[in-house]
């Protein structure tokens, strides 16, 4: 990677974090559409590092939470868990998926997103 690819990977970083805070949105949804699209990117490749750049994020948050009370111990176990083993199932998938078919599949993941996004911002705002 060169300076310049550095420099616009940490722009992406920077401008994910900030888009998906402001918003209410995974940080997923537009780094990796950032990251095939900008960078060039496969779709798995992208995928998985937008799994593993959510790690520290979700560990602060979560560390956060947890000192303020706001964190119900039993639900978070479970959830973990579960999000654990269905998220090993789902890279193990998209690791042997086509990849033009996972593009797809991810594109109508951003439709729903997207959908739920305006549907929400709609219902409250009336």
């Amino acid at each position: 990677m060169n300076v310049g690819e550095g420099a616009l990977t940490l722009v992406i970083g920077l401008v994910s974090g900030m888009l998906s805070g402001a918003l209410g949105i995974g940080g997923g949804v537009i780094m990796v559409p950032a990251m095939v699209l900008v960078l060039g990117v496969q779709q798995s490749v992208a995928q998985g590092t937008s799994l593993l750049v959510i790690l520290p994020t979700a560990l602060s948050g979560a560390q956060s939470h947890y000192r303020r009370g706001n964190i119900d111990i039993q639900p978070t176990i479970w959830m973990g868990l579960l999000g654990a083993v269905t998220a090993a199932a789902g890279a193990y998938l998209a690791v042997h998926i086509d990849q033009q078919r996972l593009r797809q599949v991810f594109a109508v993941y951003l439709l729903l997103v997207g959908g739920k996004t305006i549907y929400n911002g709609i219902r409250k705002s009336g």
